[in-house]
């Protein structure tokens, strides 16, 4: 009995986490009352904290209601305030920042959402609220400074030569000096008109090869390309304005695709430098949806090297700066990166709401308004963000079902083909069926895809070591079947 009462009493001992003292039997915080009061004064003023105290879905869903009681709501109860305090912010508290009483603030969480313009922005300037998650623009102000900060910060940044000797095509973007007679020396002449749909029509083409061999194979061709009939325009002197912003855009829109076939071939710090190049050729020719695109782009690149709060902040950033100007369908594109990114932080309910948010987006699309570069995003595209999510928050039952969605047995490429089948490998790995994972990943490794791909590498590396630590065996047998159809890969040892 005493031993028992012993035992009780020793495990009953709780520390304050701030000083470290005993903590008495009825406080069911996690500090003593010293240090409470202590912080309780911190409060006596609204506190300036991180955007990513921000992002959890309880506060993500509250900005999305456009309610500002539910945002009142949400950051009481935040889980730091609980984990710290025990409980949430009093009403009192809040109201005492906001300068009105307790009853007020309790009409606003739990009534009619309508608040004008004026004291909207009072609240949320005192609150110290991200500007870039609210509903409304501060008056003067837009929301789309912050996104539009971020684009003139990566210029800023981007060095004035972007590649090494080696690759000289964004050098020659900024020194190419021309005289107007070397649009027609030594070729057919193209119409003025004509220069930005025939590099668009080139680059298009080009795209397809991507999309069939991977970056490897498409990106020298893409690269001499560019070096030599698309950067010499940038530097001509055009007879209008209108003509000078067609073509640069055009430029950005194969510069982009020159970032992607660097980003899939492994070049990382390359492709970082020809997306940023194309996002200022963008800005220059007034390309707003082409500029959401590119920092997309950019979100999807650090997603992949997992930098995943970058991820996060860029997609959005990317959402911003297009909204309202951009399509559905590319809007929707730009919000499947954000949930990319949520199901990489481990957020499922943020991931499903933006998968959702996409996909309303994508069946709301006026394809008539959609640029010629959004023509791949189709119900396959939505399905494979849905499939990658899934896999990254460990559901294999629908990482599987959404990689069987995203593969169209007439038209799916070879080396989208074996990224889903990857994809779905991965999925049902992490739910624990190591062999059914394993015959998926053979049936990727049997479409003999390029190996000239950096990311297609990277899924069938990660996959091995994944499915070798849960069954040897198994990972033998995708070992023996990598050298049967991969004699030259050497990443396994």
């Amino acid at each position: 009995m005493g031993a028992q009462g012993s035992r009780r009493g020793h495990s009953a001992v709780r520390r304050c986490q701030g000083c470290g003292s005993a903590l008495a039997a009825d406080n069911t915080a996690q500090t003593c009352g010293r240090c409470l009061r202590d912080q309780r004064d911190r409060l006596r003023t609204p506190p300036h904290l991180d955007d990513s105290f921000f992002e959890t879905p309880e506060l993500r869903a509250a900005f999305d209601s456009h309610h500002i009681g539910r945002v009142f709501k949400a950051y009481r109860h935040h889980p730091q305030h609980l984990k710290l305090y025990g409980k949430a912010l009093n009403q009192e508290i809040i109201g005492q920042w906001l300068g009105i009483n307790q009853a007020q603030v309790s009409r606003l969480e739990n009534g009619p959402r309508e608040v004008n313009i004026t004291t909207l922005t009072h609240y949320a300037q005192v609150l110290h609220l991200p500007q870039h998650m609210l509903w409304w623009d501060f008056p003067g102000q837009s929301r789309r400074t912050s996104p539009q900060r971020t684009i003139d910060n990566l210029l800023v940044a981007a060095p004035a030569n972007f590649i090494g000797t080696g690759l000289s095509a964004l050098d020659t973007v900024d020194s190419y000096l021309l005289a107007e007679e070397f649009l027609y020396e030594d070729r057919e002449p193209v119409p003025l008109s004509a220069l930005a749909g025939t590099i668009r029509e080139m680059t298009s083409d080009l795209m397809t090869m991507d999309f069939k061999h991977g970056g490897g194979h498409v990106r020298r061709l893409l690269r001499n390309y560019f070096r030599d009939e698309v950067a010499p325009l940038l530097s001509w002197s055009y007879p209008d304005s209108t003509l000078q912003c067609e073509v640069f855009g055009a430029a950005a829109e194969t510069l982009q695709l020159l970032g992607w076939s660097a980003y899939d071939a492994g070049l990382q710090e390359e492709a970082k430098r020809y997306f940023i190049k194309a996002l200022q050729l963008s800005k220059q020719s007034g390309d707003i949806a082409m500029q959401g695109r590119l920092l997309s782009n950019l979100s999807h690149q650090a997603n992949f090297l997992e930098q995943f709060d970058t991820a996060l902040k860029l997609a959005r950033d990317a959402q911003n700066v297009a909204s309202g100007t951009a399509s559905n369908t590319v809007m929707a594109m730009l919000v499947s990166m954000e949930a990319r990114a949520l199901a990489s932080k481990g957020d499922a309910p943020g991931f499903a709401k933006a998968m959702h948010r996409a996909e309303q987006l994508h069946e709301s699309r006026n394809i008539e308004s959609d640029p010629a570069w959004s023509s791949y995003f189709n119900e396959q595209e939505i399905a494979s963000e849905a499939a990658h999510g899934f896999r990254d928050l460990g559901n294999a039952e629908k990482a599987r079902e959404f990689a069987n969605i995203a593969l169209d047995p007439e038209y799916t490429p070879p080396r989208t083909l074996g990224f889903m089948r990857l994809v779905a490998a991965s999925g049902v790995l992490a739910g624990g069926d190591a062999e059914q994972a394993a015959s998926l990943a053979s049936e990727a490794i049997s479409l003999g895809v390029s190996l000239q791909s950096a990311r297609y590498v990277k899924y069938i590396t990660d996959f091995y070591g994944a499915l070798t630590a849960a069954d040897a065996k198994l990972g033998a047998q995708i070992s023996e079947a990598l050298n049967r159809h991969y004699p030259a890969m050497k990443l396994l040892g």
